[in-house]
């Protein structure tokens, strides 16, 4: 839906380049979502800083208008630093006190500045388009309570009714116990229907944690923490890793696949930054209907090869074993390091 929406706008406005930017949990930061256009793929799933114009955009909800926006003073990172872009205009989606994404339209240098009728056909149809994202939205947030407060009637009965009568049953199959000392055979059958129901409780009660466990688990998902991940590794290197992060990630990754690929991660860009003096790591994720892939590159010295003992690389290449996927390393060219890791997904109904 987002591809066609910037597909249209890209007709509308006769540009070479459009792209929607959408915010990543609450650090500020943005993402690509949808990009159409001259080099869409190298703008698409890319992460957007805070001192990029779109994230600035997405704060102060202010039109940004630019003659060469790869070379504005204004801009640092985003996709001007990965296409070449001329004129464009970034505009907020949504309303001043909430907005919802960031669009931005460009061509290439060289290309006709945008007149200010073109910038407000694309406001006007960007937010109807936005407007109409969000009524489905809240649609979306209804069925989510229907089926939260359903979580908690399910979760309520199973406590108060199941758990209950299981654990009385229980107690009276236990009280009778005594009564069969002299049939040792049929006590030992009545002891272990009392500790299939005392298992069958713990189950209970672990599926009743897991019903409010799954819904936290989700306020936080696998794109806001690839974020928080990246910031942390700026700390080391010095500078901010770039991001694109593409598919379904929220939605399609296993907690176990994301925590595998947050510790690989996690490992590369700390390699990166103690051992290889890179000034520059590109981090790509991933995810299709059948797997999850990262890969991490950095322009640094390179592997040394005196160095044989790497127990760091053997956890990265065990990570992937355990889920079935691949590790390699390989030289980046002209110089530096490529990690890449991946592991394959079952199919999702």
């Amino acid at each position: 839906m987002l591809e066609s929406f910037t597909a249209t706008l890209r007709e509308m406005a006769g540009a070479d380049l459009v792209t929607l930017a959408i915010p990543v949990g609450d650090s500020g930061e943005l993402v690509i979502e949808a990009a159409s256009g001259t080099r869409a793929e190298d703008a698409r799933g890319l992460v957007l800083g805070a001192a990029t114009l779109a994230a600035k955009v997405f704060a102060s909800g202010e039109t940004i208008t630019s003659d060469a926006v790869s070379a504005d003073p204004r801009a640092s990172g985003g996709s001007a630093a990965v296409v070449e872009l001329g004129p464009a205009f970034l505009v907020p989606l949504g309303t001043r006190d909430h907005v919802r994404s960031v669009l931005q339209v460009a061509n290439v240098p060289g290309g006709p500045v945008f007149t200010d009728a073109v910038i407000d056909m694309v406001i006007g149809y960007g937010n109807q388009a936005a407007l109409a994202l969000e009524v489905a939205e809240h649609r979306q947030d209804a069925d989510r309570m229907l089926v939260l407060n359903d979580r908690d009637r399910i979760a309520r009965d199973l406590h108060d009714l199941v758990i209950q009568r299981l654990f009385a049953g229980a107690l009276t199959l236990q009280s009778t116990l005594g009564r069969l000392a002299d049939r040792p055979q049929e006590g030992a059958r009545v002891q272990r229907v009392v500790d299939d129901l005392d298992d069958t409780i713990k189950v209970i009660r672990s599926t009743i944690y897991s019903l409010g466990e799954q819904e936290r688990s989700r306020s936080e998902g696998l794109r806001a923490r690839l974020v928080a991940a990246m910031e942390r590794a700026a700390e080391a290197l010095g500078f901010a890793p770039a991001l694109r992060m593409t598919g379904l990630l929220d939605t399609n990754v296993p907690a176990g696949h994301a925590e595998h690929m947050l510790a690989v991660a996690g490992e590369a860009l700390s390699n990166a930054a103690r051992h290889a003096q890179a000034t520059a790591v590109d981090v790509s994720v991933e995810v299709t209907d059948t797997a999850l892939r990262l890969k991490v590159a950095d322009n640094g010295h390179g592997l040394d090869p005196a160095v044989t003992r790497r127990s760091g690389l053997a956890n990265l290449q065990q990570r992937a074993e355990e889920l079935g996927g691949s590790f390699s390393l390989r030289p980046n060219e002209p110089n530096g390091t490529v990690v890449e890791w991946a592991a394959p997904l079952h199919a999702i109904p």
